[in-house]
């Protein structure tokens, strides 16, 4: 993981020598033209179901979230599956997503090859249609090091197997989560815009009764990255735990509201993209422009707060999933409010949840995503929080909901400290 983390930084390190965010044009491994956010026309994929009548062996991309665009026999009971991303070049995320069975009990391969890219996600399975999923062990998956193609090793009977790159969450998934939060009498579900083919993007906002005359307000982005399961599913539980019924929670929610957006990209969720939009653009790199409804939308709906004397953005979150657990804070020496406050939630988090092996890397604010918006736009602190591709799931809940907690006590400490300053200043004032 260290080595892996090195050689990372090393190439994240010299895409900070952009010093405008005119000049910045991506990541070194964005691909060129990524900041130029104006519609392109992507490739869709071809849903049908596939054949080998020989083999009695059957392949299906005809549903939410799939990503198949050819599928070969190579030999018998052995299956190439061409995956092509939606617009290219892209980001290496290679998403895929298909049915399998066979009309009698058979072992077959599956080979996945990709079209300007190369395998990155270990599969998972579901038998029960995305209900629970299992991933896939070192007798099921492997890697070609040479072709960077992908093998999965299957047992098929009658019963279709569900075979992804991470587990399933389309916008019918999140709409089911959400309506279990609103149950909650201080959390509202909204739509504050629309998608290129009509999709609602989400906004929820917990909003508890409160004495204070001046709320703090947390701002949470997600999934603007469609592949990126682990981050919107930490995200999930990270807001679940901010909504509790204990003292803390309810501490935390008397001094803030909570604004989220945890699906911004509700067409490449359940398109099953690699990474953009339906037109083809990737929206945390259209922070600065607009272009695109989705990323608009949610500009406008966190706008309204600068014109409130009732609300203050205190802090902005933006989960993503990468390969490593891993913060991206803006750079120490630039002026945030809190100040300081991601580099101190590292260290908490370091602290207590050992078992979690979490990384840190600064950046300058000259890139066009959201956490630089955030920063430019209120003055605040920010992060890009990054979970793990491979982050054990049965260590997810419990990370997301004890950096919830250390969230929590942090900024009742921030918002404590600076109604103590504001009370210093007056005096001095008077």
């Amino acid at each position: 993981m260290r080595l892996l983390l090195l050689s990372f930084t090393a190439i994240l390190l010299t895409a900070t020598s952009c010093r405008t965010t005119e000049e910045f044009t991506g990541y070194d491994y964005d691909p060129e033209g990524v900041t130029e956010t104006t519609d392109r026309e992507i490739t869709e994929q071809n849903k049908r179901t596939i054949g080998f009548l020989s083999d009695g062996v059957w392949i299906t991309n005809e549903f939410s979230a799939s990503r198949v665009s050819d599928v070969t026999r190579v030999d018998e009971h052995h299956y190439k599956i061409r995956i092509d991303p939606e617009i290219s070049p892209v980001n290496n995320s290679p998403w895929y997503g298909f049915r399998i069975w066979s009309d009698e009990e058979v072992s077959v391969t599956v080979e996945l090859e990709y079209t300007d890219g190369r395998h990155r996600y270990i599969p998972k399975f579901s038998h029960d249609d995305g209900a629970t999923w299992t991933e896939a062990d070192s007798t099921q998956y492997s890697r070609d090091s040479e072709t960077n193609n992908g093998f999965i090793y299957l047992d098929l009977n009658e019963e279709k197997l569900w075979v992804s790159a991470q587990e399933v969450y389309t916008t019918r998934e999140y709409r089911a989560w959400a309506e279990k939060m609103a149950l909650k009498p201080f959390i509202q579900q909204s739509v504050v815009g629309y998608s290129h083919q009509g999709r609602p993007v989400p906004k929820m906002k917990m909003a508890q009764r409160s004495d204070k005359p001046v709320k703090g307000v947390i701002l949470i982005y997600g999934r603007q990255h469609p592949p990126e399961v682990p981050g919107f599913i930490f995200s999930l539980h990270f807001l679940e735990r901010l909504a509790g019924d204990d003292e803390l929670a309810e501490t935390f929610r008397r001094y803030f509201d909570v604004w989220a957006f945890p699906m911004m990209n509700p067409d490449g969720a359940d398109n099953g993209h690699w990474r953009t939009n339906a037109a083809g653009i990737d929206l945390n790199r259209d922070w600065v422009h607009f272009n695109q409804p989705e990323t608009r939308a949610v500009r406008d709906a966190i706008m309204p707060i600068k014109k409130r004397s009732d609300r203050r953005v205190y802090y902005g979150i933006d989960f993503h999933s990468t390969g490593t657990n891993i913060f991206y804070p803006i750079l120490r020496e630039i002026d945030t409010f809190p100040l300081h406050f991601t580099y101190d939630w590292y260290d908490r988090i370091v602290e207590g949840v050992p078992q979690i092996d979490l990384n840190i890397q600064a950046f300058d604010i000259v890139s066009p995503i959201a956490k630089n918006w955030t920063h430019r736009t209120f003055g605040v602190d920010a992060v890009t929080f990054e979970v793990w591709d491979n982050q054990p799931r049965s260590e997810l809940e419990n990370y997301a909901k004890k950096s919830a907690e250390i969230f929590m006590e942090m900024m009742i400490e921030a918002y404590a400290e600076e109604k103590t300053r504001q009370s210093e200043t007056a005096l001095r004032t008077d």
